[in-house]
């Protein structure tokens, strides 16, 4: 049987902002910023399984008299980064480490005298010690 992580070994980020009405602009999990335009009341972007480097996201007001915006940068549910402003926002965040906080397992996997791979489990990968 292969070695599966549970989800829950995965941090989870995500964004959540503020607005009466605003414009959001934040980067995705590929690196890439990706524009929300037009859009009122609360809003939540989550990355499961996923690895960044760094967060950001923007908040901007539609009308100049418009209420306060807010944007959050999560981690697994709770509020790592947190600014509001009357008009526009942008907060940031670098990440250290992300995705998997378990060391890998698989198995070993070297050709055995009898001509099948070896099925002993490894941690961190590569292979058992009796195949260094």
């Amino acid at each position: 049987m292969a070695c599966k992580k549970a989800e829950s070994e995965y941090d989870t980020y995500g964004y959540e902002t503020e607005c009466d009405e605003c414009d959001i602009n934040y980067v995705d999990d590929l690196g890439t910023t990706v524009y929300v335009n037009g859009h009122k009341g609360t809003w939540k972007k989550d990355f499961r399984r996923s690895v960044f480097t760094e967060m950001k996201v923007t908040v901007t007001a539609r009308q100049s008299n418009s209420n306060t915006v807010s944007a959050h940068i999560i981690k697994d549910g709770k509020r790592l980064v947190s600014k509001s402003g009357n008009s526009s926002v942008t907060v940031r965040h670098i990440v250290k480490s992300s995705g998997s906080t378990k060391p890998v397992s698989s198995i070993c996997g070297a050709p055995t005298q009898k001509g099948g791979p070896c099925q002993r489990k490894v941690s961190g990968g590569g292979r058992c010690w009796q195949h260094k």
